[in-house]
């Protein structure tokens, strides 16, 4: 999907801006129930890298098997890394004022992301995103394969490693700098150009641009939720992503992290 505000000026030009593309390694799948381990940051603006981060996290929480078959970082690894409480204000820092990078950044990284910052007393990032996954699909088409990996080797990018947060980050920011070579080549040059021919495709729906919008102001957002569980509710909700056709949010309600159908929800309100 993509993410790009309502006052987001699409007449900007798509090779001034500042990029951050990010990367984590988790624990495990669930936002609500799994914490991440390590974390990776690319920042360029014009051409020019301006920053990387990285850090292994130590999440306070086992890493399961599966995870650890993935990406091979252990609890011995992470016992005497930070956690991530003490590294958020710099994360914050650091991806404020950027257009967000990440491949299928929506699948599940922004939810841990948000969740953690929301957790370590941070404000969530709702930055413009853009999903290079997404974006692949018409700047590259007809491959095989859509990993990462695959991508980045079809357009010409030497892959040394993949599954670490830092290394994921880089292949995201490579590829999405071979995107701005062909939009070039291309006469395009700004997001409304873009969106217009198609690369912009997937923009999230109103009704989640809706809750996200108000959750800017505020953080906070009433909803009316039609469950199949419980009835019809009215509940306060802080957003932390947007998961295709759910949202994933803080309900005061269950006082725990739910994830809530969009076509549920059935009234969208401010709060204060």
């Amino acid at each position: 999907m993509i993410y790009l505000p309502d006052e987001f000026p699409e007449d900007d030009s798509i090779y001034d801006k500042k990029y951050a593309a990010i990367d984590l390694e988790t624990t495990g799948l669930s936002f609500r129930n799994d914490r991440i381990v390590e974390i990776g940051i690319v920042v360029w603006k014009k051409g020019e890298k301006v920053k990387e981060f990285a850090t292994l996290v130590n999440p306070e929480h086992p890493i399961s098997k599966n995870s650890y078959r993935i990406h091979g970082i252990d609890e011995n690894m992470v016992k005497d890394s930070p956690t991530f409480k003490e590294i958020a204000p710099k994360v914050f820092s650091i991806l404020n004022g950027t257009i967000i990078l990440g491949y299928n950044i929506f699948a599940a990284d922004l939810s841990f992301l948000n969740k953690e910052l929301r957790d370590a007393g941070q404000k969530p990032i709702f930055n413009p995103i853009i999903d290079t996954y997404l974006v692949s699909r018409k700047c590259f088409p007809g491959l095989k394969s859509r990993s990462l990996r695959s991508v980045a080797e079809s357009v010409g990018i030497k892959v040394t490693s993949t599954h670490r947060a830092l290394e994921d980050a880089r292949l995201t920011m490579k590829i999405w700098l071979k995107m701005l070579e062909k939009f070039k080549a291309l006469g395009i040059a700004t997001f409304g150009e873009l969106k217009e021919l198609g690369y912009l495709n997937g923009r999230i729906k109103r009704k989640a641009r809706e809750i996200l919008e108000l959750a800017k102001e505020t953080g906070f957002v009433r909803i009316v939720y039609q469950s199949p569980y419980s009835g019809r509710t009215e509940r306060v909700i802080e957003p932390i992503s947007i998961r295709g056709s759910k949202i994933d949010a803080y309900c005061y309600l269950r006082e725990d992290f739910r994830t809530f159908e969009l076509s549920r929800i059935v009234e969208i309100k401010g709060v204060g």
